[in-house]
């Protein structure tokens, strides 16, 4: 770290802990932290993070950058937007923050963060244009055209898990991808297949049976990459990104993307006014993504 470089205190909250990091501006970790999030009472969760502040990193650093999920206006900065989970603290937590340290706070949106994570120092650095699909409990994302994040009139851009996809149960026609196609969904389904309890099974566990040429995780882990491949494919003519970045643990998976590459290229062949197959990677950063996202959209706002 240089003599002039400032240290920022980033902080990622989820829906069951909350992360923290003291970070230089040029996104070098310095130090770390975590606590859960007061699920029973989100009402304390600012107090709660000023005296983890307090506890873990003192009071020598120039700004605060908050990753959080649910949506942030950027012009108040105001967490939650109606959310009656979010809300209780995050209409306040950065006015608090900044009356009480006195420095300059941000807030953004998790998936936002991610992306300006891997625009910053990632897989994107070389684009302008970019999508990305984080697989996870739900499919979140994030968009960013000529450098800029897409927010959408009502900051839904890149809520990726909303879009419909048909589904063949009964009467129900239709479901939202992050019901049919997260990484939760492929679990569920191969516990279904396998009648067991989803509980005693995970995105890991699903790979290593698909390792093992299981033949329930093999047809789960097929309808996976299919839905997966025709929501990238979609995404490449609503967007034309340069590249579509798939984040979340499952993306580390060695058979992700040489299957997803695969089924496009297979869809592609029977559509023959296809134009171009989509440029997919995968996302350089994992768990530490926000953290380091928050502090670039910080330094873009007040360095």
């Amino acid at each position: 770290m240089t003599s002039h470089e400032k240290k920022l205190v980033a902080v990622d909250i989820g829906g069951t802990g909350v992360k923290t990091g003291l970070l230089t501006q040029a996104g070098v970790s310095l130090a770390s932290g975590h606590f859960p999030t007061p699920r029973h009472d989100y009402r304390l969760l600012t107090e709660m993070l000023i005296e983890h502040i307090n506890k873990t990193y003192g009071s020598d650093f120039a700004g605060i950058a908050i990753s959080s999920t649910g949506l942030v206006d950027p012009g108040t900065q105001e967490i939650g937007m109606s959310s009656p989970i979010y809300e209780p603290f995050g209409k306040e937590l950065v006015r608090r923050l900044q009356t009480h340290y006195q420095v300059p706070v941000s807030a953004e949106n998790d998936g936002n963060c991610a992306l300006l994570a891997e625009k910053w120092q990632g897989a994107g650095q070389d684009c302008r244009d970019l999508a990305m699909v984080v697989l996870g409990t739900s499919v979140g994302g994030a968009v960013m055209i000529d450098e800029k994040l897409v927010r959408g009139s009502h900051l839904l851009g890149g809520e990726f898990g909303y879009m419909l996809t048909p589904v063949n149960q009964g009467a129900k026609r239709w479901e939202i991808w992050s019901i049919t196609g997260a990484t939760r969904s492929l679990v569920l389904d191969t516990a279904l297949k396998k009648g067991l309890d989803p509980a005693d099974l995970d995105g890991r566990q699903v790979t290593e049976l698909l390792a093992a040429g299981d033949k329930d995780a093999q047809e789960a882990v097929a309808d996976f990459i299919e839905q997966l491949a025709v929501g990238c494919y979609n995404l490449q003519y609503v967007l034309d990104p340069q590249k579509i970045l798939i984040g979340g643990g499952i993306s580390k998976a060695e058979f992700l993307l040489p299957r997803l590459q695969e089924k496009i290229t297979e869809i592609a062949e029977h559509i023959p006014s296809n134009v171009l197959l989509p440029d997919i990677t995968i996302c350089k950063f994992g768990n530490e993504a926000n953290l380091l996202g928050a502090v670039y959209d910080w330094c873009q706002k007040f360095a």
